[in-house]
């Protein structure tokens, strides 16, 4: 039977040797990379971006402003990832004029505090305020990825979004461990819950390659999202970490149908499928 750990790894959960502690298992869901945040290698005109949570904990992102017509886009990294190399992940969006403001989570590059899920949530409602004062009225796109759709799933519960976007997200983290040890995970980030609460537009973005969260779990997402403005974006070649090539696409679809134009063309290798109706459930709750 599969041990915890070995769940959590399939996940990605369990990527970087914990350190020796009270709690390994938190240790193990939060790998925190400690190298302190730097502009290092980020695109020009990038800048540090500073937030105090409300329990008040300095934190440091990295802020991309893009161009003042186009939405911002703040970006909820995976659990063993950082603000910077989700920087550097979706840069080239920020050639369509995309900003982009990674957020950096307590206890991760250099960050006082230890993450927890409550931390998190408190420190994606500090981002979410800067981001909104940084995007001078525009839209600010609340993105998460991996664990950090958890995240952005948890603030949508507490803030209504302009648009949320998830990338490779699951359904539940203890949907990811084995009966025998959910127990044992003290974070839950129910999503599924969160889905089925929404009142913002909704997008779930998930490559069929993806051995970390199956494609699965992206396909219980979207039929949670039951009478939701939005659509699932399904990447048949795409692994946990989509390339930004294949994204670039999907997000110019996404601002396509958020303005109520023509979505531009795909291309033959992503699938689109719109969220279904309460009539098109219920039909098929009847079969």
């Amino acid at each position: 039977m599969p041990t915890l750990l070995t769940r959590l790894a399939a996940l990605g959960l369990v990527v970087a040797p914990a350190a020796a502690c009270a709690d390994p298992v938190t240790d193990r869901i939060y790998p925190a990379p400690q190298a302190p945040i730097t502009l290092a290698g980020a695109p020009a005109g990038t800048r540090l971006a500073s937030v105090r949570t409300g329990d008040g904990i300095a934190l440091t992102g990295l802020l991309d402003p893009g161009l003042a017509d186009r939405p911002l886009l703040l970006v909820f990294h995976g659990n063993a990832s950082s603000a910077a190399t989700a920087l550097a992940w979706l840069a080239p969006l920020t050639e369509d004029g995309f900003g982009i403001l990674t957020a950096e989570y307590r206890g991760y590059s250099g960050n006082a505090g230890r993450p927890s899920e409550a931390g998190l949530v408190a420190d994606a409602e500090a981002f979410l305020a800067l981001a909104r004062a940084e995007a001078k009225g525009r839209p600010v796109w609340v993105i998460g990825h991996s664990l950090g759709g958890g995240v952005a799933l948890a603030l949508s519960r507490r803030e209504r979004l302009d648009a949320l976007v998830t990338i490779g997200t699951f359904t539940r983290l203890r949907d990811m461990s084995g009966k025998l040890t959910r127990a044992f995970v003290p974070d839950d980030y129910r999503n599924t819950d969160a889905v089925r609460l929404l009142d913002e537009p909704y997008f779930v973005i998930h490559g069929l390659r993806d051995a970390n969260v199956p494609w699965q779990q992206g396909e219980q997402l979207h039929k949670a999202a039951v009478g939701k403005t939005g659509a699932s974006f399904i990447l048949p070649t795409a692994d946990h970490h989509p390339p930004a090539a294949a994204l670039r696409p999907v997000f110019a679809s996404i601002s396509a149908r958020l303005a109520g134009a023509p979505p531009p063309p795909l291309g033959s290798e992503t699938k689109v499928v719109d969220f279904p109706t309460l009539a098109e459930a219920a039909a098929a709750r009847a079969k």
